[in-house]
């Protein structure tokens, strides 16, 4: 190397790197070589350990438009797959309730040993197998309100499912939309952190050649010591959020996203009514025809069950004829009823009774909580609507601020470095109150569709594929 001559430099790709280094280049134009290098080495330094991309990002392995994030936690999410269980589990009900309109066979070995000699058996040990058919004829509607009861069972089941898609596609949205703003708060702490640093080497030439104290440099590079701070805690709320759409999505790694924000969410997503019922308000409503099939039921119990009854034996021993039969049959009609059960029938119909009563204020109130959350959402998404032309006038107007203070102090020093440090961190505050301005209109724009159940269609989520059904049925672990 040439004596006078300053070593090389290896500059860093990231750009933002290159623009705070391309500020050092310019400084160094005005300063001895020995100082340059000293500052360029230093500001490198600086510079790589504070604005080069977060370490996490490094482990993103995944890129997930909104469609596709909220797809895939729908796929994925266990309490989904668990409710489409429940549907399952409610179906079969129905089956077996209805089951019990056909005939009911039944049979066994009956062996007896009597103390006596029967008269009618040739032994006192008896031993018969016996085949037993029921027929139900006519209950006054108990069978009828079981299955009602349990086809109630099936529309609970089914729409807490619809409720746990709903939710976990709200969760997810709102996910990705904070992802999304933490991302432009990053850019934004970043922006301004290289703003911040641009001033300081202002300050630090005008240091070197005389023209102010020595203190304008020590404020204003502690204005940048405050900056890293705020850009730590940037990148430590990005990483956050990447790590929560992770975990929802069922991902790997942390997940990035791509794309901007949908059209659904920054139209006219609150300025509609509610169309139909949502989840929340068919649960309530399954629930009460559930009561409303129990009082049918406890009013059913006053009144007799009539079925037909057959019973076919067969003596598998001498000694177990009766008469000196083999085979011996049965058939009747029996009439069943209760009579007197210390008023049990009576307090299960008033209990019925309070049951729907109960739950039809249920319905009601799910009814009105929804409409509360959707007034809710829709009062968030306008008020910050309102106050988006007055932020951004605000902006407008403090970077022509900020402008003339830097020509103010370049130029003709009527401007104190504090009024321009100053002037930079208000525009910047301006910056973040807008970003999360919008981001909260998006927010809310997610919770008037959840609402107004309009998230399924939004996005086109299909339910996942049902399970197999289980090849056998027997004890869990077989």
């Amino acid at each position: 190397m040439l004596s006078g001559q300053c070593p090389a430099r290896t500059h860093h790709r990231n750009s933002e790197v290159s623009a705070v280094h391309a500020h050092e280049n310019r400084t160094g134009r005005a300063s001895s070589c020995k100082a340059s290098a000293f500052r360029f080495t230093l500001a490198g330094a600086f510079v790589t350990s504070l604005i080069a991309f977060p370490a996490y990002s490094q482990a993103v392995q995944e890129r997930l438009d909104l469609s596709s994030a909220v797809a895939k936690a729908v796929q994925n999410h266990p309490s989904i797959r668990g409710s489409l269980q429940q549907i399952n589990q409610a179906e079969e009900i129905v089956k077996a309730t209805r089951a019990q309109a056909g005939p009911q066979i039944s049979g066994g070995l009956e062996n007896r040993l009597n103390t006596y000699r029967n008269t009618d058996y040739g032994s006192r040990n008896i031993h018969t197998a016996r085949l037993n058919v029921s027929q139900l004829l006519f209950d006054f509607g108990k069978l009828a309100g079981a299955t009602r009861q349990a086809e109630a069972g099936v529309r609970v089941s089914e729409a807490q499912s619809e409720l746990a898609i709903n939710e976990i596609a709200l969760v997810t949205v709102q996910a990705w939309i904070d992802l999304h703003l933490q991302a432009s708060l990053l850019d934004v702490a970043r922006e301004q952190l290289l703003a911040v640093t641009s001033i300081t080497d202002l300050v630090r030439e005008r240091v070197e050649k005389g023209a102010t104290s020595r203190s304008n440099l020590v404020q204003a590079t502690s204005r940048v010591e405050a900056l890293r701070s705020q850009l730590l805690g940037a990148e430590a709320e990005a990483e956050r959020a990447s790590l929560t759409l992770m975990y929802l999505t069922g991902s790997d790694a942390p997940v990035e996203i791509e794309g901007d924000i949908p059209p659904a969410l920054q139209g006219a997503a609150c300025l509609t009514d509610v169309a139909h019922d949502p989840p929340a308000v068919e649960i309530a409503l399954g629930q009460r025809d559930d009561a409303l099939a129990q009082l049918d039921i406890a009013k059913a119990q006053r009144f007799p069950t009539i079925t037909l009854d057959g019973t076919a034996g067969l003596a598998l021993t001498n000694g177990s004829r009766l008469y000196g039969e083999r085979t011996t049959g049965q058939v009747g009609v029996n009439v069943s009823m209760p009579f007197y059960q210390g008023g049990a029938v009576q307090a299960r119909e008033r209990g019925a009774l309070y049951q729907l009563r109960a739950f039809e204020g249920a319905v009601a109130q799910a009814r009105l909580e929804n409409r509360q959350g959707l007034a809710d959402a829709k009062a968030q998404k306008d008020g910050w609507a309102r106050r988006g032309p007055a932020l951004a006038a605000r902006i407008q107007s403090i970077d022509a601020t900020r402008e003339l203070y830097r020509l103010q102090y370049l130029q003709l020093g009527t401007r104190s470095l504090l009024d321009l440090l100053n002037a930079e961190q208000e525009y910047f505050s301006a910056r973040v109150d807008e970003t999360q301005g919008v981001h909260s209109q998006y927010q809310a724009a997610a919770q008037c569709l959840y609402h107004l159940d309009g998230l399924r269609d939004t996005f086109q989520i299909t339910k996942p594929a049902p399970p197999l059904d289980p090849a056998f049925v027997g004890p869990l672990g077989q």
